[in-house]
């Protein structure tokens, strides 16, 4: 059986995409064409906390329609607290960074991300800016 290959985005990501920002555009048609578009369900949370009436947030649901979503699991939890306590106040990582990471690094994805800087406090984690 293949291996899935997936792009897993972070939302900064996801967010220049929505913006329609000629750049992420490129990397996701060229990122969908050979692999499943994959993004945690943080990242949906934060993307619907930005909508401010129905409309944004139906077109904001809409366009995940072909994004796998990564659900949280509870090793996730219990692994982003422990990376939250270590590195928050030393290196400024964000609660919800700590998750997307989490599910990242249990599915042995790369993030895609414009804030590696968030991401380089955690060891084994891989990270790439894609544009």
């Amino acid at each position: 059986m293949a291996t899935e290959t997936r792009t897993f985005v972070d939302t900064d990501v996801l967010i220049d995409i929505a913006r329609k920002n000629l750049r992420a555009l490129d990397f996701w048609r060229r990122a969908e064409g050979r692999s499943t578009m994959t993004c945690s369900v943080i990242s949906v949370f934060e993307l619907l906390a930005g909508c401010r009436n129905l409309r944004e947030q139906r077109a904001t649901l809409g366009s995940f329609a072909t994004v796998e979503i990564v659900q949280v699991e509870s090793g996730d939890s219990i692994q982003a607290l422990q990376w939250y306590r270590s590195y928050h106040l030393s290196r400024g990582i964000g609660f919800l960074d700590c998750f997307v990471a989490a599910a990242a690094r249990r599915l042995d994805c790369q993030v895609h991300t414009i804030n590696t800087k968030h991401f380089r406090a955690i060891r084994d984690l891989k990270t790439m800016r894609p544009y």
